[in-house]
């Protein structure tokens, strides 16, 4: 208990000598990006892992293993450690995952041919 209250004190005196570097946002982001963001960005990552393992009995029959692995795992890795620092002007921290919409695949035509020159 007596660790804990010294490293809470000694992490309250970092953050209170380093307010004056609050005067500009970029410095405000990116310390909330570290010391909130990345930390909870780490666990859903480590949690998303789980369930992602948990899940492969119910997704490998249903063969979206893939689509359930960018969910779970590869979305939240990226947002933890390949995002700039201070870098939250993405879709996801609007509140909007990005679109995913499947598209339908293109069909190629052959040559258009007229009417006129098949008669």
């Amino acid at each position: 208990m007596k660790k804990l209250t010294v490293t809470i004190l000694i992490a309250i005196c970092i953050i209170m000598t380093s307010v004056p570097a609050f005067g500009n946002d970029q410095a405000f982001e990116a310390t909330v990006d570290i010391l909130l963001v990345r930390p909870v960005s780490l666990a859903a990552t480590v949690v998303g892992t789980a369930v992602f393992i948990v899940s492969l009995p119910f997704s490998i029959p249903s063969k979206s293993v893939g689509a359930t692995a960018q969910i779970l795992v590869v979305e939240p890795f990226n947002y933890t450690f390949t995002r700039p620092i201070g870098g939250f002007s993405g879709e996801r921290m609007r509140g909007k995952a990005p679109s995913r919409e499947l598209q339908s695949p293109a069909v190629e035509k052959g040559p258009e041919t007229d009417e006129s020159s098949n008669q």
